[in-house]
């Protein structure tokens, strides 16, 4: 049985703020239209993503959460960047907080039909890079730098 790190950690920590590394996918359509999910808990909009669990790496991580999110299955073609800082301070509904090291990676869809999980998003759509929804915050600025296409990974 894998154990849940995140909810062991918490079992000793409370609601204080983790470091949480988390890997986020930047998914786009044949027309350039970006991939979103409107997120559960908060109604804002957000790329598939996911928090590292023990024994997996980012990559095999956002694999897994793509599928788990949006039903697709897909590759990753390249890093991005590597996201953290005030922008990336979260508190849960439920209290818990984190500080968010968000790998970004850009993939591409293998197959799969695309179909919100419920449990994260309600909904999913492609959206054109100059009519996005409302992002959440930390997400701006990652979806900005992927669509500017720049050769070499950002980090800070």
């Amino acid at each position: 049985m894998t154990i849940n790190y995140v909810r062991w950690l918490r079992s000793y920590v409370g609601h204080q703020r983790l470091l949480q590394l988390a890997a986020s996918a930047f998914i786009s359509d044949a027309h350039g239209h970006v991939l979103l999910g409107q997120r559960t808990d908060v109604m804002l909009w957000a790329p598939p993503s996911g928090v590292v669990q023990l024994g997996e790496t980012p990559a095999q991580t956002l694999v897994r959460e793509v599928r788990e999110e949006t039903g697709l299955w897909v590759e990753i073609e390249r890093l991005i960047g590597v996201y953290s800082g005030h922008e990336f301070e979260w508190t849960y509904p439920n209290g818990d907080q984190a500080q968010i090291v968000s790998i970004f990676f850009r993939c591409r869809v293998l197959e799969g039909q695309l179909t919100p999980d419920h449990r994260e998003f309600v909904s999913l759509g492609y959206h054109a890079p100059d009519r996005l929804p409302p992002l959440m915050p930390r997400y701006v600025r990652m979806v900005r730098d992927a669509l500017a296409g720049r050769a070499e990974a950002f980090f800070d």
